[in-house]
């Protein structure tokens, strides 16, 4: 996985510890592990993580080898008790804090 967020993910990773939710970490494991299960079928293959417009939120894009896209999606911050409920620009069927990954 490549970060692109010039420090913005490790920002919002420690945010997260402050907020007692470990729900960003986990959204990047999944990313990283369906990254490693596609190296089978797919070698070379790399997912972008960036920033974007929505508070605390990144967008990610997955490259082949040759840098031609091949899918992308959103870690898409839906709030904290703390704040209140987020939609972040997409909507939740059954809405919850923390990240989560939309495609």
């Amino acid at each position: 996985m490549k970060d692109l967020t010039e420090g913005k993910l490790q920002e919002t990773l420690e945010f997260a510890k402050t907020i007692n939710d470990n729900s960003l970490q986990e959204c990047l494991n999944r990313l990283e592990q369906v990254e490693k299960n596609m190296q089978e079928r797919m070698p070379g293959m790399e997912t972008q993580i960036a920033t974007d417009w929505a508070k605390h939120s990144f967008y990610f894009v997955r490259k082949d080898s040759k840098g031609a896209f091949c899918g992308n999606g959103g870690i898409i911050f839906h709030g904290s008790p703390n704040e209140g409920y987020l939609q972040g620009g997409s909507v939740q069927l059954e809405p919850s804090y923390g990240w989560q990954i939309h495609t």
